[in-house]
């Protein structure tokens, strides 16, 4: 059985603002292939000093990425905000992206941080929808 989980954490950067596009290129980057070898697709932003970041993938692989990720030293405070068994990955076309600082979703996801619900769901459609609609 192909079993299959979405997982959203959030996490502190240590890193200063003149350091973070180049720090999201690289983490891009790097996480493109590895997660890709791993069959772990995903969404990365940043908003107000935390990454957010959405894994769909195999439970196992999602596991062993978390481990290697609280050894990375550009972020810390990592919470998992929400875990579930998905149906099928939604986030199929890239292994990694990153949304424009710039997003018009920005807003709603500083709502989701203040409150953070513990359903995977909220997190997925956001995040997507902020993926899949351009910035301004």
């Amino acid at each position: 059985m192909n079993e299959l989980d979405c997982l959203v954490y959030v996490s502190r950067s240590t890193l200063d603002d003149d350091a973070l596009p180049a720090a999201l290129a690289d983490i891009v980057k790097v996480a493109s292939y590895l997660n890709r070898e791993a069959g772990i697709t995903g969404i990365l932003t940043y908003h107000s000093g935390q990454f957010v970041q959405l894994l769909e993938g195999p439970p196992a692989a999602i596991d062993r990425l978390m481990i290697h990720l609280h050894f990375d030293e550009r972020h810390q405070d990592i919470r998992i905000v929400a875990r579930g068994r998905i149906q099928t990955k939604e986030a199929l076309s890239w292994a990694m992206i990153a949304p424009e600082q710039d997003h018009p979703l920005r807003k709603s996801l500083g709502e989701l941080l203040s409150a953070p619900p513990q359903t995977i769901q909220p997190w997925r459609q956001l995040l997507l929808q902020m993926m899949l609609e351009p910035s301004a």
